[in-house]
């Protein structure tokens, strides 16, 4: 007799104890007509039947709930382990009063870019977490830490339903499933948010989306002449102007983050190019140079450096800094920062503006069916476990109240729902301490997410944008993924040096042509030219391959 293995085992219990329970609910078997008993003869006693006892009848036991965490994201909702439990709480309850028997918790992390990824290597008690590819993801699959869930998703028709099937099948990654892609948009944005109310105080134009960040220079100025103690913009190096994913947005660089090395046109030619070769990325970096130089950015690197989310939260809503750089800008600084603004500075507004241009119709913006959001799950978990998450997506994914509890919370507590996937907030309520939680980082389809019911015409318009698909141009060799296994010795010498590298450039504080010089010796003398040649020629054999 053949063994079985954990999983089939589960799967021979999924298809017994719906059965049994079935079984037990039946109805009660119809009773047939009741025929005259014979009268026993004077001779013959009548003989006692038998008594019978009945066992009685219930229902089998109902299954013990299975535990999952998750891992949450370090931005996109409050970090307070008070504010998501109760939702958790409330959560479980309806799921297992639904049949499904999983209970949900959160695990917040104080410092999540370091802890994060030890959990894996030091098998802690966790089912799944928030990554992508720009963050831990791909490092984390090449060790073994990710389950490849493409079989899995096949056993849950609510996840295909509401992922898409064009969405899974384009997310493969070397030949598997690593997570739940999240998509909405086709791509976003990138542009600044500003005090509104200051900039109409100073009368200085609005920035645009035609004129690009140059546009907002005037309104820099102003806050430098008249606002001694704010820094007029919080500047993140890695994160700023002169990022080449906001300088060159139809670009694509896979393996080649942290190398100098990138493609600057998806949709019209696949060649790896040096990054100080692109003129556009260059004129971005002198641009921030002249920033620093007349004192619009801070002085050094260490100000403001990290996790995108330290200028908004850490800077900008306590009135040190007047504007930063943010995806979406229009739509987050209505979403997340104006009523957080306002409730830090009394009678402070914020307004944010694309700043690519391609809300302006100057690009064309390049649109992507392979997600930058994951839900991933953890190998080193019981499979009991993985079982039970995707139990519980299928579940959230089948019902939007589901969702909406899973994002929002509980209607008439965290907020109040209204008609056409809209909501309002509740009166009064502490919204940096209010449960909420991002599509993209809590695992659902943008599609079903809820919008405030005040949202402005321009935001809708914003959103409306992004995710119509003939808005878009598209890479028809997305699904590249270089084999970084066979390259890693270069990858990790380049990205070792990278900050030394970019060191001044990015960040202003070096003369642009001194600081370009130094970027290409390190980076060359590290190998990248070879490394380039390495990707290219895997880039190019996949290609053949098509």
């Amino acid at each position: 007799m053949k063994k079985l293995s954990r999983r089939d085992m589960l799967k021979v219990v999924g298809v017994t104890i719906p059965a049994a329970v079935l079984t037990a609910c039946g109805g009660a078997a119809t009773e047939a007509p009741e025929e005259p008993m014979e009268e026993p003869s004077a001779e013959e006693p009548a003989a006692e039947e038998p008594v019978v006892e009945e066992e009685p009848t219930s229902a089998p036991p109902e299954a013990e709930p299975v535990l999952i965490t998750m891992v949450e994201s370090w931005f996109g909702l409050p970090q307070f382990q008070e504010v998501l439990e109760p939702v958790n709480e409330a959560i479980s309850a309806k799921m297992q009063s639904e049949g499904v028997p999983v209970q949900v918790r959160s695990m917040v992390l104080d410092d999540h870019e370091s802890k994060y990824p030890v959990l894996y290597a030091s098998g802690a008690d966790f089912t799944m977490a928030f990554d992508a590819p720009w963050y831990k993801m791909n490092s984390l699959r090449d060790q073994g830490s990710l389950v490849e869930i493409e079989e899995m998703i096949k056993q849950y028709p609510n996840i295909t339903e509401g992922i898409t099937q064009r969405i899974i099948d384009a997310n493969y990654m070397l030949g598997h499933m690593y997570g739940l892609p999240i998509g909405f948009f086709y791509a976003g944005d990138t542009g600044a948010i500003w005090r509104e109310d200051l900039r109409e105080k100073y009368g200085v134009d609005a920035p645009t989306s035609a004129e690009g960040f140059r546009s907002l220079e005037p309104y820099l100025a102003a806050i430098a002449e008249n606002e001694a103690d704010m820094m007029p913009y919080g500047h993140i190096p890695n994160y700023g102007p002169a990022d080449p994913n906001v300088t060159l947005r139809r670009s694509w660089g896979p393996g080649a983050q942290y190398t100098g090395l990138l493609i600057p046109d998806s949709t019209t030619d696949w060649t790896y190019q040096n990054l100080e070769d692109l003129s556009e990325w260059v004129d971005a970096n002198a641009m921030i140079r002249e920033w620093w130089e007349k004192g619009w950015i801070n002085k050094t690197d260490l100000i403001v450096s990290g996790s995108s989310q330290t200028v908004p939260f850490d800077y900008f809503l306590p009135g040190k800094c007047a504007s930063f750089m943010e995806n979406e800008p229009n739509q987050k600084a209505f979403e997340i920062f104006s009523s957080q603004l306002a409730d830090a500075i009394p009678g402070a507004t914020c307004q944010g503006e694309d700043m690519s241009g391609m809300r302006a119709g100057k690009i064309r913006g390049v649109g992507l069916l392979k997600q930058w959001n994951f839900i991933v799950f953890n190998s080193s978990a019981p499979v009991e476990q993985t079982d039970a998450a995707m139990q519980f997506y299928n579940w959230m994914y089948g019902n939007q109240d589901n969702m909406d509890m899973w994002l929002f919370g509980i209607d008439g507590t965290n907020y109040i729902k209204e008609d056409n996937l809209r909501y309002s907030e509740i009166e009064g309520i502490d919204n940096a301490r209010n449960y909420r939680k991002q599509w993209y980082v809590a695992g659902v389809p943008g599609r079903f997410f809820r919008y405030p019911v005040n949202m402005p015409a321009d935001v809708e318009e914003s959103i409306k944008y992004f995710s119509t698909e003939s808005n878009w141009d598209f890479n028809p060799y997305e699904q590249f993924e270089p084999d970084t296994k066979a390259l890693e010795v270069e990858l990790a010498t380049l990205t070792g040096v990278w900050e030394e590298a970019s060191h001044g450039l990015m960040s202003g504080q070096v003369p642009t042509e001194e600081a370009l010089a130094n970027f290409t010796k390190v980076l060359d003398d590290a190998g990248r030219q070879a490394y380039r040649e390495k990707l290219q020629q895997q880039l190019d054999d996949w290609i053949a391959n098509q």
